[in-house]
Order: structure tokens, then sequence, then C-alpha cells
């Protein structure tokens, strides 16, 4: 069955947001002074540590870095296992294990150990949670932690659709707040910022709906389909966004057509390694219709809607 929008219901909602933690700020500057040198691991992996911990240590403010880095264990991962769960890595948190395939995988998992973090009730791991009754924002997390892994180190897109989704919300908070939103576990952050523009029940909608993209192949119907309503809130969310900083004076008439060109090419930035696939979708009518409403003559017409009912 196809989903055709981000409708939870009343109870799932209320029981989700409830059950949705903050760590709250992570506060001061949590600086890395273990010697990588020392770490009891194979030495093939240290230099890739010791690039990751230089490449990141500008922007990104890890709660427990050096606790990590003291019991951080990486080991390859068998080429048969890598077949049968059709993964190159994985990050296991119960034993702060990494283990890779393709040694380059390394870094997307030394995202997920940098920002894993639990308490007595809850394990968070960037925008991800989840204790016994939750688990929420995988797909949000595993999308983000991709974007920043090709940001920063040039690795491959595994996670497709995930990242062109989440780099559309990267747009509207920015790259600056983002970061330290995924470093400091702030999914309900994320959450209150989509709130803004939207409903709490849209946006919590809006996370859960992104974890089924995770049941699908990339290249089906169903994950297409999905991925257009998951665009199609953003696109609302956007518009609204927008309106807000233009009404506000925050953004001038000449900033629209840049702004709303700028978030039109994340539709099939990251989207598709298909080809064919990809020239599909920019002629569906799904992204004709989302990309008929990033335009000047739309975002003016709901700018007006927007201010005569203030």
């Amino acid at each position: 069955m196809a989903i055709k929008n981000l409708n939870i219901n009343k109870s799932k909602f209320e029981f989700l947001y409830k059950k949705i933690q903050s760590l709250g700020p992570n506060l001061g500057k949590h600086e890395i002074t273990i010697d990588i040198n020392e770490l009891t691991i194979d030495e093939k992996y240290k230099p890739y540590i010791k690039k990751f911990i230089k490449k990141t240590k500008a922007d990104f403010n890890f709660r427990n870095p050096n606790e990590t880095l003291r019991t951080l264990k990486v080991t390859k991962l068998k080429k048969s296992k890598a077949k049968k769960n059709g993964a190159t890595g994985y990050y296991n948190f119960y034993n702060n294990k990494i283990k890779v395939y393709i040694i380059d995988i390394i870094y997307h998992e030394l995202f997920h150990a940098f920002t894993y973090h639990e308490t007595t009730k809850n394990y968070f791991c960037g925008f991800s949670q989840g204790n016994d009754y939750l688990d929420i924002a995988n797909s949000l997390n595993e999308g983000y932690t991709d974007l920043l892994t090709k940001r920063y180190f040039d690795s491959e897109i595994d996670y497709m659709l995930e990242a062109n989704i989440v780099s559309k919300v990267e747009l509207m908070l920015g790259k600056e707040k983002m970061r330290s939103m995924y470093t400091s576990n702030n999914l309900m952050g994320l959450i209150e910022f989509l709130s803004k523009h939207s409903s709490k029940q849209e946006a919590i909608g809006f996370i859960t709906m992104m974890d089924k993209l995770d049941n699908y192949d990339y290249e089906s119907k169903e994950a297409i389909n999905l991925m257009s309503v998951l665009s199609d809130y953003l696109v609302d969310v956007y518009l609204n966004y927008l309106a807000e900083n233009y009404s506000l004076g925050i953004i001038s008439n000449a900033d629209v057509n840049n702004e709303l060109t700028k978030f039109k090419d994340k539709f099939v930035k990251h989207a598709f390694d298909d080809k064919k696939l990809k020239k599909e979708y920019l002629r569906s009518s799904d992204y004709l219709d989302i990309t008929s409403k990033l335009s000047n003559d739309n975002f003016e017409k709901e700018l007006r809607k927007k201010v005569l009912t203030k």
C-alpha cells in the first residue's frame, strides 16, 4: 500500500513525543588528550583514526571522546559476513567495536562511535535513540552521517535517499547548527525546529516515516513514493521557513530565487546512482509537483496567504 502522507495517530504521537529524550547541551570543549599510538588496536587503523580526529577537531565537539577512544576496538569484517549482511562495516555500541570490510568505511563508523552515549534508560547515537520501547531516527542519523563522511572524507554515499532528504533539512538549519544537534544527540531540537514551520505531529511523522525507507530497495517504486512524500513535507516546511524570514526582513526579495534554486537542487543530489532511474524520477509527476511549488510565483502566493492570515 502506497504511503500518501505523514499522518500518525494521536496516541502514537503522544507516546513518541513523551519517550524522546534530550541529554541537554554539550557544554565546554572536550579536547582529545589520548595518544592514538598507545591504543591497543591494529596499527593499520591508527592513521585513519588520526585523520578522523584531525579533520573533525575544529567543527565537532564530541561528548566523551577520550572515553570512547580508551576502549575502542577495530577489527576486520569477514567477507562472508559482509556479503550475508549486505554491509561493509558497522559499529557495535555494546562493546564499542567497529568492524570494517572496506577500510574507508571506518570514518562513517567513527562518527557513530564518537556520537554514542547511553544513560540508565536510553541509548543515543547522533540523532537516533532508543530503549526497550523506542527505536527512532535511525534513517535520519544514517543519512546525515553519510553526508558528513562525504563532506569531510570524500566517502561514497551509501544511504542515498536518506542523505538526499537530510540535506534539505540541513539547508534550513545551517551546517553549524545541524552539526551541533548531531553531536549533542539533540533529536528533540530538530523536531522543535520542524514544528515551528509545521506541526509537532507532522514533524514526528516525518522522522518515523523516514525510518520506513529501510524497508525498501532504494530503486523500488515504494522507496521513490516515500521519498516524494517526505520531500513534499519538507517543501511545505521550507516555504513556511522562507515566508517567515522574508516577512521578518531576514532575507530580501533578491534572495528568494537563489534560495529556492538551492533547495530544488537537493532533490537530485545524492538521490540515485542509477542514471536511467534518476531520469525517470525527474520526469515523474511527483517531482514536477514538488518543483512547481518551488517557484517564485508559488512562493509569492504562499507568502500573501501567510501574511494576510497573521
